[in-house]
């Protein structure tokens, strides 16, 4: 198969022609050929056609089932590929599809040169255009709208191809080719993906820092984590906290998870923002602080000694 001898390029290069027009016929074939044993004439293989679908991140946590519509080109029902009702030998060719030429390279140098015959699009064969078919036009193949189903597993890793053997391109005397179809990953707002890992970034102010909080998070699977600091504990600017087993799912083993970390970022109040209202130390009264964080107060007060 073509993929099979040249690897992903050869499907990089063999991607959708484009399918406004047919154009040439042969711009389809992507020289793979297939047979078996020697002697054996081998059969040629449409080139694959490679469409990258854009797949959200919940998807691919949860799984889902992607229904996707297609357009490829296939042999005309009508005729079975034939053109028409008539079909006449070409006599540009004379049936060889194949037109020779001898090429003058240099006095006494020649050069035996052969090219497929633009009448018949090197097919051998013609059809008049009182019997062209209906249907293709003499084209012999028609577009065909489908719609495929992509089945999005859990955890499938960003790049991934979905191989559906047989349903892109199709044309007369060959096999149809290959469509792949490769995940890409959307970008989510909040999470990022490296692996089977997840990171997730949260802003948090200088007092809740030095004096603790508590958030719920929305998660993929619309899920809520409630995350908190344990009493006396202090956040640093850039600190993660990693909750174990609640990361993307491994691909092929969904009961196992990597990790989420939350990597923690202060925001430090600008010039003028940070101001200490009172604070004193008296025998007789109170001993009073007022601090203003960010529009947020702190106070504390002892009662008055008797």
């Amino acid at each position: 198969e073509l993929y099979d001898k040249y690897g992903m390029e050869g499907v990089k290069n063999g991607g959708a022609p484009g399918m406004g027009g047919f154009g040439d016929i042969f711009d389809l074939f992507g020289g793979g050929m297939r047979g078996h044993g020697h002697g054996q004439k081998q059969q040629k293989k449409v080139k694959p056609v490679l469409k990258e679908i854009d797949v959200k991140l919940e998807d691919i946590y949860t799984g889902k089932m992607l229904k996707i519509p297609v357009e490829r080109k296939r042999v005309c029902e009508e005729c079975e590929g034939k053109g028409g009702s008539k079909v006449n030998t070409c006599s540009t060719c004379k049936g060889k599809g194949m037109i020779e030429k001898m090429m003058q390279l240099a006095p006494g140098m020649y050069q035996h040169a052969s090219y497929p015959c633009h009448d018949c699009k090197g097919q051998g064969k013609s059809v008049d255009e009182k019997d062209k078919c209906k249907s293709c036009k003499g084209q012999k193949i028609t577009s065909q709208k489908k719609q495929m189903e992509v089945a999005i597993e859990q955890g499938v890793p960003d790049g991934h191809d979905y191989i559906f053997y047989g349903e892109a391109d199709e044309i007369p005397g060959a096999m149809a080719g290959d469509l792949y179809f490769r995940v890409k990953t959307e970008k989510h707002p909040h999470f990022l993906r490296k692996g089977a890992d997840l990171f997730y970034e949260k802003k948090i102010t200088l007092l809740e820092a030095l004096t603790g909080f508590n958030f719920e998070l929305k998660f993929l699977d619309n899920s809520k984590i409630t995350v908190s600091t344990m009493p006396g504990e202090v956040i640093g600017h850039d600190e993660m906290k990693v909750i174990k087993g609640k990361g993307m799912p491994f691909y092929k083993d969904a009961m196992s998870h990597g990790n989420l970390y939350i990597k923690f970022l202060v925001e430090f109040p600008k010039r003028g923002q940070l101001k200490a209202c009172l604070l004193y130390t008296s025998d007789a009264a109170d001993d009073l602080l007022c601090v203003d964080l960010g529009g947020r107060r702190i106070i504390k007060k002892k009662k008055y000694r008797q």
